[in-house]
């Protein structure tokens, strides 16, 4: 499967954020093996900040919405990007919507997996190996570009966002009387109840992490992380009567640039398999991952120096969004076990310094 020499390559995101960042090893690999090429970003509306802090050419943001509007929206962004001239899309999701509007744009080379009955909207189906030695999911999106491509890419897999300047300004005049580390919580999921770990476990290790390394915490989170994100600051309110002054709950007050600004001035991230693990990841501040009904091992933080939290249960991992029976991957895993993680790369961080 041997590409061209295209001028303009459309790239169809996956619709989550911490997707979008296990992608950025083939795109960043891609823009090194077509080095004149003009790379374009399809990407949901909410995800067009993180590819503002990407080396990509331009970002084309869209929400669809439902119903009969999103046929209409459907149809005027294909036509807008048939009048691009692209000369190839490469969909990474694998769902049929994905594929539906570079296929009715008449993009001419079209490179996807053919799951989801969208074999006929592609030109260069790639199927993924039943007995595939790849376990991380980067690794499917670097095999996507290289069977286009027809060969290997210089994928390198710790990634990294630039944080735009005025973020990162903002966050250190803000911190900049803290003279102790800062340690982030992030106990909300998305997509999936059954990923987030106990409230009040995580308030128990933003507790421990002040009394013993006088650490400041950050709660972050999106717009739908507010209540369990303020779960968490009570709990921590109650252990810690005085936590006002050095808790700050910013669940749905940050932008993708405010979140990467912030992550980045911490020492560590303790949090649920989500984005924002992905995010720290990619400013390079390690995490403490907390993994029940999903698997570290396919779609864990990328690059070195991240602690996983793993549960061992005879049920999991099962990717359900919601438990079907008592919770126990995440139940099972207890407070004084993520605070020995987060123990040590407080201890270490400062070791260093």
């Amino acid at each position: 499967m041997n590409a061209p020499h295209p001028q303009r390559v459309l790239l169809r995101m996956p619709n989550w954020l911490g997707d979008c960042i296990i992608a950025l090893p083939a795109v960043n690999g891609l823009r090194r093996a077509l080095p004149g090429a003009e790379l374009l970003v399809m990407v949901r509306a909410p995800m067009a900040g993180l590819f503002e802090m990407v080396a990509v050419d331009t970002v084309l943001p869209f929400d669809f919405g439902a119903g009969l509007r999103s046929v209409g929206a459907r149809m005027s962004f294909a036509r807008r990007l048939h009048g691009m001239h692209i000369d190839a899309a490469l969909i990474l999701p694998n769902s049929f919507d994905s594929a539906l509007v570079p296929w009715l744009a008449r993009v001419p080379v079209r490179v996807g997996r053919p799951a989801n009955g969208r074999r006929f909207m592609l030109t260069h189906p790639v199927e993924r190996p039943a007995h595939s030695t790849m376990r991380h999911q980067a690794e499917w999106y670097v095999r996507l570009v290289e069977k286009w491509i027809g060969g290997p890419i210089d994928a390198r897999y710790d990634v990294r966002l630039n944080v735009p300047a005025a973020a990162a300004a903002s966050v250190a005049a803000r911190t900049r009387e803290w003279d102790a580390p800062v340690v982030a919580l992030n106990p909300g999921a998305t997509n999936s109840v059954a990923k987030c770990w106990m409230s009040d476990r995580f308030a128990r290790v933003a507790v421990r992490a002040h009394e013993t390394h006088g650490a400041h915490v950050v709660i972050i989170g999106g717009p739908g992380d507010v209540a369990r994100c303020g779960e968490v600051a009570a709990h921590i309110e109650r252990l810690s009567p005085s936590s006002a002054s050095w808790c700050e709950d910013l669940a749905g007050k940050t932008t993708l640039h405010d979140l990467a600004a912030w992550l980045q001035a911490c020492r560590c991230l303790v949090t649920n398999d989500t984005g924002a693990m992905h995010v720290s990841a990619a400013v390079g501040t390690p995490v403490v991952a907390i993994f029940g009904p999903t698997s570290g091992a396919a779609t864990g933080p990328l690059g070195e120096g991240h602690r996983l939290v793993v549960s061992r249960v005879d049920c999991g991992p099962c990717d359900e969004r919601t438990c079907r029976t008592d919770h126990r991957c995440m139940t099972s895993i207890t407070a004084e076990r993520v605070w020995a993680e987060v123990d040590a790369l407080l201890g270490g961080a400062a070791a260093g310094a």
